[in-house]
C-alpha cells in the first residue's frame, strides 16, 4: 500500500478575482525530493547502461536536468504546488473563514479545472517546440536551450496531472482558518504593507509564505 502523503494547501484570495495556491516550502521540497529521487534513479540506470548510446543519453539528461532545476525555481510558484499534488494521496485545503465552505469548494475545483486546461495546453506547445529543437539538444554538452522545451513539457504534464488527480480525488478536506481572513484583507488593501504582512505571516509559522506573497501580489 502506498504511504499516506497529505498535502496542506492554502487557498488564498490575493486580489479580488485572483487566487493563489500555496504550500509550505518544507513540504514542497520533501515532495520534490521524493520525485527527484525516482527520476535520479532512472537517470542513473540510463547512465550505467552497457549500451553507449543509452549511457550517453543518461549523462545528457543528468546534465540538462541539473541546469533546469536551477531555472525552475524562478518559474510560477503555483506550478510547484500542482506538481506536489501529483504525488499526494490526500489534500487539506485551508481557506478563509469569511467565505462559505460550499463556495470555496466550488471555487477551488473551478480553479483546478482552469489550471488543468492551462498546463495541458502548454504541455502540447512545449512538446512540439522540443521536437523542433532536437537539432540543438543533441549537440554535446548541457544544452539547456535545446532541452528546455522538453523539460518544460514534462513539468507542465506533472502540473496537469496534479490538478487532474485532485479533481478526481475523494480525499479533499476543507478547513477554515480565521487568521487567513486578516491576511487577505491586508493583501487586498491598497499597496503592499510589508511590515503588516510580515507580522501576520509570522503567526502562521509556515516557511516560504511571505516570499510567495511578495511574488504573487
Amino acid at each position: 500500500m502506498s504511504p499516506d502523503r497529505v498535502l496542506e494547501i492554502y487557498f488564498i484570495e490575493l486580489r479580488p478575482g485572483k487566487i493563489g495556491l500555496f504550500a509550505s516550502s518544507d513540504v514542497i521540497e520533501r515532495f520534490e525530493e521524493e520525485s527527484d529521487d525516482r527520476i535520479g534513479r532512472a537517470i542513473a540506470w540510463l547512465s550505467s547502461h552497457p549500451y553507449r548510446l543509452v549511457a550517453w543519453l543518461g549523462r545528457v539528461f543528468h546534465s540538462g536536468r541539473g541546469y533546469y532545476i536551477k531555472l525552475e525555481a524562478k518559474l510560477d510558484p503555483v506550478e510547484r504546488v500542482l506538481k506536489a499534488m501529483d504525488s499526494a494521496t490526500r489534500f487539506v485545503v485551508i481557506h478563509s473563514t469569511s467565505r462559505d465552505g460550499k463556495l470555496v469548494r466550488g471555487d477551488f475545483f473551478a480553479y483546478l479545472r482552469r489550471q488543468r486546461t492551462k498546463h495541458i495546453f502548454w504541455f502540447v506547445v512545449d512538446l512540439l517546440l522540443s521536437v523542433a529543437s532536437l537539432a540543438i539538444a543533441w549537440v554535446p554538452g548541457p544544452n539547456v536551450v535545446g532541452w528546455y522545451p522538453f523539460l518544460r513539457s514534462l513539468s507542465h504534464f506533472r502540473a496537469f496531472s496534479g490538478a487532474r488527480g485532485a479533481l478526481r480525488s475523494n480525499a479533499v478536506e476543507f478547513k477554515g482558518l480565521p487568521e487567513l481572513h486578516r491576511l487577505e484583507e491586508n493583501l487586498q488593501a491598497p499597496g503592499f504593507d510589508r511590515k503588516t504582512i510580515h507580522a501576520l505571516v509570522e503567526d502562521f509559522k509556515v516557511r516560504g509564505l511571505e516570499q510567495f506573497l511578495e511574488r504573487m501580489v
